[in-house]
């Protein structure tokens, strides 16, 4: 692929990067709050988050494998965004609990596809050296397409009209307009499979003193306490703070614009920094988040710590992209990252799971703000000690 046509396909995968975050910064905020309006308890939404969460990492091994294995990036990328699309537009006529979450597990089936076979095709594009430029451009993008997104669905709500309808259609119109540009502007790698190696966790190096290993039980550990958190924030801005969709929807503004802010103004001052120190900082900090939702979770304090956290997270992410794609090696690439994926996905979900059983049991002991407030300590010394064992990668 010569010079020029590199130029306009590296143009293209930032634009499916930006409608991605589009995809998902329009409907994932919304999804687990639509849940609750048609009636989800508690456990039904830590179900919700969990079985969505292992779902789309689950799969991301299968469709990492088989796209490893034949070299086909842009068809798995290109059918998990027409899937996505139509699921979407599914989610707007189901009225029952049970069929709204077996759509969105189906829908995280359809989103796992291209999670693997962009950064298995990216890293054939972009050069080894500008792989971390690269993910930090992707993660901007990441944000600002969030923000944009969920800004319009809380303005929609604001306006009256109902922005569940306006947010998952701008999520499926995202999708398969950025499956277009793929169409148009990238190709298969011409790489025979034959030179592919085999997968399997022997040839991979998957071994107990491997760096990568090491970063796949910190980032299990660590993702298993920050998923608690989720179903938690969701009951508690809508049962606690009793905040509507266009101040809900202002937090994840917030969040997502710090973080693409964040990553614009400092990533040139990080760029010596080991990417080990970067993941020590900004996981042990993501442990305020639970306290301020438990001691003061009054708008005005939720939007001081997700501006806040919103840095961190967008450096974490970065940082943890940049892991992956400077420590694997480039024939397995979608094939590692799903494995990472994985691992994160079933923390997700034993997370998940484990908090909104964990809320239901204590709510018999406890007045709901107890309960949360005591789960929320328990997740934020988690955070604490797992962010703080990341120093230990290099």
């Amino acid at each position: 692929m010569n010079q020029g046509k590199n130029h306009w396909v590296e143009k293209a995968l930032y634009s499916k990067a930006l409608l991605e975050s589009i995809h998902y910064g329009a409907s994932s905020p919304f999804i687990p709050i639509y849940g609750i309006e048609l009636g989800a308890s508690s456990i039904e939404v830590g179900i919700l988050y969990a079985l969505s969460n292992l779902s789309l990492n689950f799969f991301q091994l299968l469709w990492g494998y088989v796209s490893d294995k034949i070299k086909r990036f842009i068809f798995f990328i290109i059918l998990g965004g027409i899937l996505s699309t139509i699921i979407m537009i599914s989610l707007l006529f189901v009225k029952c609990v049970i069929g709204f979450i077996v759509l969105v597990i189906l829908h995280s089936i359809a989103g796992s596809m291209s999670i693997p076979t962009f950064i298995a095709y990216s890293s054939q594009i972009i050069s080894e050296d500008r792989w971390r430029r690269f993910s930090e451009n992707i993660n901007s993008l990441n944000y600002l397409g969030w923000v944009a997104a969920t800004l319009t669905v809380g303005l929609s709500s604001f306006f009256g009209l109902n922005g569940f309808t306006v947010g998952f259609l701008i999520a499926a119109s995202s999708t398969i307009i950025g499956s277009i540009i793929v169409l148009i502007f990238c190709e298969e790698p011409n790489i025979d499979s034959k030179e592919a190696y085999p997968v399997s966790l022997k040839n991979l190096k998957i071994r107990r003193h491997d760096r990568f290993l090491n970063f796949l039980v910190l980032s299990t550990a660590f993702g298993f306490f920050l998923s608690m958190a989720w179903p938690l924030f969701t009951i508690t801005l809508t049962k606690v703070s009793m905040l509507n969709l266009f101040e809900i929807s202002i937090l994840d503004i917030v969040f997502g614009l710090s973080g693409a802010v964040g990553l614009a103004l400092l990533r040139d001052h990080f760029s010596p920094v080991k990417t080990s120190v970067i993941l020590t900082l900004s996981s042990s900090s993501m442990a305020l988040t639970p306290l301020v939702y438990a001691l003061a979770p009054q708008l005005p304090f939720l939007i001081l710590i997700n501006m806040l956290v919103g840095v961190f997270s967008a450096f974490y992410d970065a940082a943890s992209l940049t892991y992956v794609l400077e420590k694997t090696p480039i024939e397995e690439k979608g094939f590692y990252t799903a494995v990472y994926n994985l691992s994160l996905g079933l923390a997700f979900f034993a997370g998940s799971l484990t908090a909104g059983y964990a809320l239901e049991l204590l709510q018999h002991l406890w007045p709901l703000e107890y309960a949360l407030t005591f789960l929320y300590i328990i997740i934020a010394v988690g955070r604490l000690i797992f962010g703080l064992l990341y120093r230990n990668l290099d």
